[in-house]
């Protein structure tokens, strides 16, 4: 069985990537623009620690201190494991005494945390499924989170013999040329089930499959300068070939 799907093409003067399924809608609270916000000088200080890597859901901690009072709070959230923490979040200090927290998920998805003061001056960690707009876009545009260190494990064209559920077969992902020199096409395949998808790659880009820890699991990215940054998710489950959009290419 073949699929074929063709992305729509877009001029990209500047190019944005959007993020899809980040724990919650991401609601405009301020219309100002995201190369406006000038990250504030700490009033405090805020540490954030990520444990048990060697578990299926991980632990972050974040202590936050600020006019000498201190908020200490747990999360449990899957991380994303092939990165290290200094690309796995960051931190945005937006005001003196408030700072976002955003850690990259499993699916190099985002979930944001909220470290400030509440009416009465008290220090309070939380979690925000609705940062402003302006935040996140600064977070991912601006300071690259979401974009991990390209390495080794990038090619053209992966291939591994695997057994999902009941099924033994070829678990292929192939980046192909297009007719177009501005797109290409992402040729999946797995247990007879065959996809094909021309993508719109924007100018600077080198598309590649990013491969991850697990033989069943790797990712079409986009790198440049050295960072990649995921856009479509290939995996196979239970003997299903599963191929998720997380990302799309738009104007900025």
């Amino acid at each position: 069985m073949m699929q074929h799907f063709r992305a729509w093409p877009v001029l990209l003067a500047v190019v944005a990537f959007t993020a899809c399924n980040q724990g919650g809608t991401k609601q405009e609270k301020n219309n100002t623009a995201d190369s406006a916000l000038v990250p504030a000088t700490p009033a405090g200080t805020v540490a954030v620690e990520i444990s048990g890597k060697d578990k299926d859901t991980q632990e972050i901690n974040i202590k936050f201190q600020v006019k000498g009072l201190t908020k200490e709070k747990k999360f449990e959230q899957v991380v994303l494991k092939d990165a290290p923490d200094a690309e796995v979040y960051k931190v945005l200090w937006d005001e003196p005494n408030s700072c976002y927290i955003g850690v990259l998920k499993a699916n190099h998805a985002v979930r944001y945390y909220h470290a400030s003061l509440d009416d009465a001056g008290n220090p309070k960690v939380l979690w925000a499924t609705a940062p402003p707009e302006r935040i996140w876009k600064y977070m991912e545009n601006t300071m690259g989170l979401g974009k991990v260190t390209a390495s080794a494990e990038q090619v053209k064209k992966y291939s591994k013999n695997l057994q999902s559920g009941k099924i033994i077969a070829d678990f292929i992902a192939e980046i192909r040329p297009d007719n177009s020199p501005d797109s290409v096409e992402l040729y999946v395949e797995f247990g007879g089930v065959r996809k094909s998808m021309f993508i719109a790659v924007p100018q600077g880009y080198q598309p590649t499959i990013q491969q991850t820890s697990e033989a069943d699991h790797v990712y079409f990215s986009l790198a440049k300068d050295g960072k990649a940054e995921p856009f479509i998710d290939l995996h196979v489950q239970n003997g299903r070939l599963q191929v998720v959009t997380l990302k799309e290419i738009k104007k900025d």
